[in-house]
C-alpha cells in the first residue's frame, strides 16, 4: 500500500468574482496608483494578490498583503482584517512552508470573520486550517476543521458557494484517501467532479484526477491509476500553480515507486525538490528529499540515499520543532476555548429563555390559583383543585431553581475559559523565553563565559519555577470548576438499581436523539429482578451510568458512519447479583478500545473523541464516584468488536 505524505495540496486559493477578468498585474498597479480612498486601494491590492497567486502561480511576497492589513487596521474594519490575515497566512507563510505562522494568521482572521458572520470567509479559513493539519499529518484535526468549514458554507445563492463547496468536497476526499477509506474517497471525488462539470471549475478538475489516480493506486488498479495520472501529466507543463504541481507530485511519485518505475520517479522527485528550492518551501523540499532517498535506496546507491536522508531529517526537524508544536497546540487550544465559550453563552441564553418561560408559567398558575380560591373557597371540590395546583406550583418552583443553577453554571464555564487562558499564556511565554535563554547559555559556554552562563542558568531556573507556578494556577482553576459542578448532597439512600439504570438508558438515548435526529440504536436490558435496593447516592451513580451509556451510544454511532452495510448498533445494559455485591454492565458493539490506550481511559482529560467533542473527564469522574462507594469500575474491550464497562458495587 502506498504511504502518502502532504504539503499544501488542495484548494488553497480562495477565488472571487474578479478572477475571470483579464487585467494584468501592470494594469492593477496603475489602478492602485490612482486609487483615491482606502477601499479602492484595498480592492486593488486584493486583486494584485490574487493576480499573482490565481493566474501566474508565482510565490507571492508579503508586501501587498501587509499593505492590505495596514489599511484594514486604520479603518478598524473587521471584514477587511479577516481578508488581510487570511491572505498573509495562505499566500505568504504557507507558500513558504511556515505551517505554524500560517495557522496563527488563520486563527487571527477567524474572530473577525465570526464577528461579522462572513460565512464565505469562515468556511475558507477552516478549509485552510485543515490544509495545515494535513501537512502536519494530523488527519483528525484536518477532518474536524473541514467539517466546521462545511457547517459554515454560505447560502447557495452566494456567488462563492460553489467554490466553497468544491473546497469541502476536495478536503473530504483527501481525508478519506489518507486514512485508506477508498469508498468514501471515491464518493467525494465523484461529487467534486459533478460540481466541477456544473460550474466549469477547471482548476478543480486537476484535483479530481489526482485523487482518483491515487485512490486507484491504493486499490491496486494500476491501469486506471495510470489513466487518471496521464490526464494530469499532459496538463502539467501548462499548469502555473505550484499547488497543483505539488498535488500531482505528491500522488504520482509514490505510484511510480510502488510499480518499480524508479528512473521516472527519480526525475519527478528532482523536479519536486527543485520546486521547493525555487519557492523556499520546506514542505516541498521535505517531500522531494524523502522521495529521492527512497529512489536511491531502491537503486542501492547508499551514499546518495544517506545524503538525502540527512537533508530530509534536517528539514523535518525544522518543520516539526518543539517550538512549532507548542505554538500549534496553543492555537488549537485557544480555538477549543472559543468553541466552549460560544457553547456556554448559547446554553446560558437557552436557560434564560427557559427561565422566562417558567416565570410566565408560575404567573399563570398563580392567577388560576387566585381565581379558584376566590370563587370556590366554600366548596370541597375547590379545595382539592387548589391543593393540586399548589403542588404543581412547588414542582415548577423546583424547576426554576434548577434552571437558575444551570444559568449560573453556563456563566461560570465562560468565566473559566477566560481565567484558564491567562496562566496558560504565562506558561507559553516563559517557555519561549527559556528557549532563547537556552540558546544564549549554549553560546556563552562555547565562548568560555562561565559566570555569564551561571547567570543564564539561574534565569532559566527562575522561569521554570514561574511556569510551574502558573501551571498550578491552571490546575486550581480546573479543580474549582469541578467543585462547582457537583450537585449531590452526599446522602446514601436505598435505591432500585434496575429502575435507575433503565431511566438513564432512555435519558441518554433521547438526549442524543434531540441533538441528532439521524441517530438510532437498538437498546437491550438484562436486569436481575432478585436484586434488592442498594444504599447509594442516586445522583452520583446515575451520573456514572449516564456517562457510560452516552459513551456506548457514541461508539456505535461512530462505527455506523464507517461500517459496511448490515451493521446494527446495539447497546446492552444489564445488572446481576454477585456474592455480596452487584454488577451494572454497559456493553456496546462499537469499534472497541485499542490495547495501547486501554489503561489510560480512566485518566483525567484523556479522550479518543475529536477535538472539541469531549473533555476527557467523564470516565475519570465516574471512576472516582464508584471508588467513593467502595466499588470498582472496570473495562473489557476487543478492538473492532466492542467494549464492556462493569460497575461493581457492594450491598451495604
Amino acid at each position: 500500500m502506498i504511504k502518502y505524505f502532504t504539503v499544501i495540496v488542495f484548494f488553497t486559493f480562495c477565488y472571487h468574482p474578479g478572477m475571470g477578468q483579464t487585467k494584468t498585474a501592470d494594469s492593477l498597479k496603475k489602478v492602485l496608483a490612482i486609487a483615491k480612498n482606502p477601499i479602492q486601494q484595498f480592492d486593488a491590492l486584493n486583486r494584485l494578490v490574487l493576480e499573482y497567486v490565481g493566474w501566474k502561480g508565482d510565490n507571492v511576497d508579503s508586501t501587498y498583503s501587509i499593505q492590505m492589513l495596514q489599511i484594514a487596521q486604520q479603518m478598524h474594519n473587521d471584514s477587511l482584517l479577516a481578508i488581510s490575515y487570511n491572505w498573509l497566512g495562505s499566500y505568504f507563510y504557507l507558500n513558504k512552508g511556515d505551517n505554524a505562522t500560517g495557522l496563527e494568521y488563520f486563527y487571527k482572521a477567524l474572530p473577525y470573520a465570526l464577528k461579522v458572520d462572513d460565512k464565505r470567509r469562515i468556511s475558507s479559513l477552516y478549509f485552510d486550517i485543515a490544509l495545515v493539519y494535513f501537512d502536519l499529518l494530523n488527519y483528525e484535526g484536518a477532518l474536524l476543521a473541514t467539517r466546521k468549514g462545511g457547517q459554515s458554507l454560505p447560502a447557495q445563492s452566494h456567488p462563492m458557494y460553489d467554490f466553497m463547496l468544491m473546497q469541502y468536497q476536495g478536503n473530504m476526499a483527501d481525508y478519506f484517501l489518507r486514512v485508506s477509506q477508498l469508498d468514501s474517497a471515491f464518493f467525494y471525488a465523484n461529487e467534486l467532479a459533478k460540481t466541477v462539470d456544473r460550474v466549469e471549475g477547471i482548476s478543480y478538475e486537476f484535483s479530481v484526477h489526482a485523487i482518483k489516480g491515487a485512490a486507484h493506486a491504493q486499490a491496486g488498479n494500476v491501469e486506471k491509476a495510470d489513466e487518471e495520472f496521464d490526464k494530469l501529466f499532459t496538463a502539467l507543463p501548462t499548469t502555473k500553480s505550484s499547488t497543483s504541481n505539488m498535488q500531482f507530485y505528491t500522488y504520482y511519485i509514490p505510484f511510480l515507486l510502488q510499480n518499480n518505475r524508479i528512473t521516472e520517479a527519480g526525475e519527478q522527485a528532482r523536479n519536486l525538490l527543485q520546486l521547493g528550492i525555487q519557492y523556499e518551501n520546506n514542505n516541498l523540499k521535505l517531500l522531494g528529499a524523502g522521495f529521492l532517498r527512497q529512489v536511491y535506496d531502491a537503486r542501492k546507491q547508499l551514499d546518495s540515499a544517506y545524503f538525502y536522508s540527512k537533508m530530509e531529517a534536517s528539514i523535518n526537524a525544522e518543520i516539526f520543532s518543539q517550538n512549532n508544536r507548542n505554538r500549534i497546540q496553543a492555537l488549537a487550544f485557544n480555538d477549543q476555548l472559543r468553541d466552549m465559550e460560544a457553547k456556554a453563552k448559547e446554553e446560558a441564553y437557552q436557560n434564560q429563555i427557559r427561565l422566562y418561560g417558567l416565570l410566565a408559567g408560575i404567573g399563570v398558575v398563580l392567577v388560576i390559583v387566585f381565581i379558584l380560591f376566590r370563587n370556590n373557597r366554600q366548596k370541597q371540590k375547590a379545595n382539592q383543585v387548589l391543593e393540586a395546583t399548589l403542588s404543581n406550583l412547588k414542582s415548577t418552583q423546583s424547576q426554576l431553581i434548577q434552571s437558575e443553577k444551570m444559568a449560573s453554571l453556563g456563566e461560570l464555564t465562560a468565566g473559566i475559559a477566560h481565567e484558564i487562558q491567562n496562566p496558560l499564556n504565562f506558561v507559553n511565554n516563559f517557555s519561549e523565553v527559556n528557549k532563547e535563554l537556552a540558546d544564549e547559555l549554549a553560546e556563552e559556554i562555547e565562548n568560555g563565559n562561565y559566570n555569564e552562563a551561571k547567570t543564564l542558568a539561574k534565569d532559566i531556573k527562575e522561569n521554570q519555577e514561574k511556569i510551574n507556578h502558573h501551571g498550578k494556577r491552571a490546575d486550581a482553576i480546573v479543580k474549582g470548576m469541578l467543585q462547582h459542578s457537583r450537585s449531590s448532597n452526599g446522602v446514601k439512600v436505598p435505591t432500585n438499581i434496575n429502575v435507575l439504570a433503565d431511566e438513564y438508558l432512555r435519558l441518554a438515548y433521547h438526549g442524543l436523539r434531540a441533538k441528532d435526529k439521524s441517530f438510532n440504536a437498538v437498546m437491550r436490558t438484562e436486569f436481575d429482578d432478585t436484586i434488592e435496593k442498594v444504599n447509594v447516592i442516586p445522583q452520583d451513580i446515575g451520573r456514572v451510568i449516564l456517562n457510560l451509556i452516552t459513551n456506548a451510544f457514541y461508539a456505535v454511532n461512530d462505527k455506523k458512519k464507517s461500517a459496511t452495510e448490515g451493521y446494527e448498533p446495539v447497546v446492552t445494559v444489564s445488572t446481576k447479583k454477585v456474592g455480596n455485591g452487584i454488577e451494572v454492565t454497559v456493553k456496546d458493539n462499537g469499534n472497541g478500545i485499542p490495547d495501547s490506550i486501554k489503561d489510560k481511559v480512566f485518566q483525567p482529560f484523556f479522550t479518543t473523541k475529536p477535538t472539541g467533542q469531549g473533555t476527557g473527564l467523564g470516565l475519570s469522574l465516574s471512576y472516582d464516584i464508584v471508588k467513593a462507594h467502595g466499588g470498582e469500575l472496570k473495562v473489557e474491550s476487543k478492538e473492532g468488536e466492542g467494549s464492556e464497562f462493569i460497575v461493581e458495587l457492594p450491598i451495604v
